[in-house]
């Protein structure tokens, strides 16, 4: 499915992935989990790309559902994959053992558990460690199809990265923002659920340097395109932690 100039989503409701075409030759923007690797196939094939034809697999962070076919995709293309280096470890299997994030604690979350079932069946837990991991850097324009500047946003994970292709007027926000709350499945501009971030004041902060980004269209790793602008997206995203810290009594957004 066209979502952009020159790139391509697959994926389901709950999961996006994205290919950037750019010169016959391609780029894998995250994954998704281990199960979409026929989704991939799929959409390669409505575009009449082969595997081979994908130079590089970039990952905005090192979460299951946005990496789950990496290293099968690596192997099959010989494409490289680019992360951050603080989120290489957990990719290559030499991070620390992290505890799951407490999904069925958060009360009767219908959405949530759905989209629990749904990873559990697409093979969450039969991850294979990426082998090889190339580092790119805050900042740095990634010489791959689509040429992507990095932009550290850490706060979901440490080394948590959204791409911009401001030739093209996109952003890839990967779970900086979602457009779908996955407590309960509203389509709206949000952070992650607090409890799936590594530290929720960081991501609120790293608002601050999304918004400052030219994009009229976003993509994300959960939810649909937002053809709104970056900056409105961050507003609604930041006036929406500030409602939960609010009802919560939690003290994360400022």
């Amino acid at each position: 499915m066209e979502v952009g100039q020159g790139v391509r989503r697959f994926g389901t409701r709950f999961i996006n992935g994205y290919l950037i075409e750019d010169g016959g030759r391609l780029t894998l923007l995250d994954t998704g989990l281990p199960g979409y690797w026929r989704h991939l196939l799929r959409e390669l094939d409505a575009m009449g790309r082969r595997m081979e034809d994908i130079d590089a697999i970039l990952v905005t962070h090192a979460h299951p559902d946005h990496w789950g076919t990496a290293e099968r995709v690596r192997s099959a293309s010989g494409a490289k994959v680019y992360a951050h280096p603080l989120d290489i470890p957990d990719l290559t299997g030499k991070g620390g053992e992290g505890k799951p994030p407490p999904f069925f604690k958060q009360g009767f979350r219908p959405f949530l558990y759905r989209y629990m079932i749904h990873a559990l069946s697409h093979g969450v837990t039969r991850l294979a460690p990426i082998a090889a991991v190339n580092e790119f850097a805050d900042g740095e324009v990634v010489q791959v199809p689509g040429n992507p500047r990095v932009v550290h946003a850490p706060g979901h994970t440490a080394g948590h990265c959204a791409l911009h292709l401001k030739d093209r007027d996109i952003l890839f926000s990967g779970d900086a923002i979602c457009t779908i709350d996955l407590l309960t499945g509203r389509p709206r501009p949000a952070l992650p659920a607090d409890f799936v971030n590594q530290d929720s004041a960081v991501a609120f902060e790293s608002l601050t340097r999304l918004e400052r980004l030219e994009a009229a269209t976003m993509l994300t790793g959960h939810g649909e395109p937002w053809k709104g602008g970056v900056k409105q997206a961050v507003e609604i995203a930041r006036a929406g932690a500030r409602e939960w810290v609010k009802a919560s009594g939690a003290k994360t957004p400022t």
